[in-house]
């Protein structure tokens, strides 16, 4: 049995699994693997009451995040990635941070690196509509090509990767945030009191994977209000 079977085993009961099993489920693993958690670090919302973006709105989300970071590396294909956008009714998606990236005729070194980091969550996303098989622990940057392969063709019609998007069960998603939630923690308590990180987690993987999984699951209605709180 490998480590992330303790978080994938089905409940057998007739019962959605409730946010103190959940917790505890995950810090079984946190044990197993030797990182540190605190009991009364808060649950998270349970699955009765959780409610969890379409399919359809994860796809549109991760397309408009790819092609944000393509302009960010090609600023020449900005007029056309717009237009790209607004053809398939995706530039009413697009945040309101995010159009003055995309139209931003230079970006800073800051804002690149941000929007290159947002991949991570790109790999989430992809994971949640079932793109990505599993998720590995948050320990390696994820490699571009992977991403890409998962994606429609650059610049084509990106309906059908839209429309046939089937996201994952509400159980797995939750059980994903409740670890997500939990490593965010043990990696800011590290990071705080100048310790190595534990089990070779990346801090700046886990705040990616974080806010992707917070806008899943509605932490706030809108992309850019996210938040991370531990």
């Amino acid at each position: 049995m490998g480590i992330f079977d303790i978080i994938k085993k089905p409940n057998n009961g007739s019962n959605p699994k409730t946010a103190e099993q959940r917790k505890k489920q995950t810090e079984i693993l946190l044990k197993s693997l030797n990182i540190t958690f605190i009991d009364h670090l808060p649950l998270i919302e349970e699955e009765s009451e959780v409610i969890i973006r379409t399919a359809q709105q994860i796809a549109e989300r991760i397309l408009i995040l790819v092609y944000l970071a393509y302009v960010s590396e090609v600023p020449d294909e900005r007029e056309n990635v717009i237009e790209f956008l607004k053809t398939n009714l995706l530039w009413d998606k697009v945040s309101p941070d995010e159009k003055e990236l995309f139209q931003k005729e230079e970006l800073t070194d800051q804002e690149t690196a941000n929007i290159s980091w947002r991949s991570e969550g790109v790999w989430l996303l992809l994971w949640t509509i079932n793109k990505v098989d599993k998720l590995e622990l948050p320990t390696e940057q994820v490699e571009i090509p992977e991403i890409v392969l998962r994606l429609p063709e650059f610049l084509t019609a990106p309906s059908e990767f839209i429309e046939n998007a089937i996201v994952r069960p509400t159980t797995e998603i939750l059980d994903q945030s409740d670890l997500i939630y939990r490593l965010h923690w043990a990696t800011r308590n590290a990071d705080l009191n100048n310790q190595p990180m534990p089990a070779n987690l990346d801090f700046s993987i886990i705040m990616e994977r974080h806010y992707a999984i917070n806008w899943v699951t509605f932490y706030a209605d809108e992309w850019d209000e996210i938040s991370t709180d531990t």
